[in-house]
This record gives structure tokens, sequence and C-alpha cells, in this order.
């Protein structure tokens, strides 16, 4: 493989994994404020939920791209394990930003 194919697949697997823990992380997001507007959770216990949903996709988002990125070879490359190191790191910063956004805007329905 050549050092400008190994770069490629890195930047490939950053990106990938940025998408795939927004994603969860918007999931997430969605799902609880929906059902503290519909008066499903309250207030609070939602952002109890949300809080422990949002670590949890940090571990797990984090686990995985250090897993699959151990399984592409990046750790044993030297100068790909920054990068790795990175990736796991940028997952979990995702998801804690995702949390800050989230316990922000949460609101309760309007009762008529």
């Amino acid at each position: 493989m050549s050092e400008n194919t190994g770069g490629q697949t890195m930047i490939f697997f950053f990106f990938g994994s940025m998408i795939f823990t927004a994603a969860l992380c918007v999931l997430a997001y969605r799902f609880f404020a929906q059902k503290i507007e519909q008066f499903q959770l309250k207030l609070d216990d939602g952002r109890g939920y949300y809080l422990i949903s949002m670590l949890l996709v940090a571990f797990v988002s984090s686990a995985l791209a250090f897993f699959v990125g151990s399984i592409m070879g990046f750790q044993s490359n030297p100068e790909q394990q920054d990068g790795m190191v990175l990736i796991v790191l940028l997952n979990a910063v995702v998801a804690l930003f995702a949390l800050i956004y989230g316990l922000v805007h949460f609101r309760e329905g309007e009762r008529y």
C-alpha cells in the first residue's frame, strides 16, 4: 500500500467515524426530544437519560473506532498511530458537544 493510499484511507476512516458518531448523537437527541415534547418523559428525566446515552455513544464510538482502526492496520503503522488516537478522541469530543447541545436545547412541550 502506498503512502498516499494509506493517508486517503485514514481520511475516509476519520470522516466515516465522525459521521457515525454524529448520526448516533442526532438519533438520541431526536428520540429524547420527542419523548419530552410528548410528555412521555419529564424534562429532567429526559436530560438524565440523554446524558447517559451520550456517555455510552462516546464510549462505543471511540472503542469501535479503535477496533476498526486496529483491524485496518493503523495501529501497527507508527505514522498512523497518532491519527488513530486523534480519531478516537474526536469521537468522544463530538459526543460531548452533542451532550452540551442537547442539554441546552431540550424544551418541554406545551399543553393546551
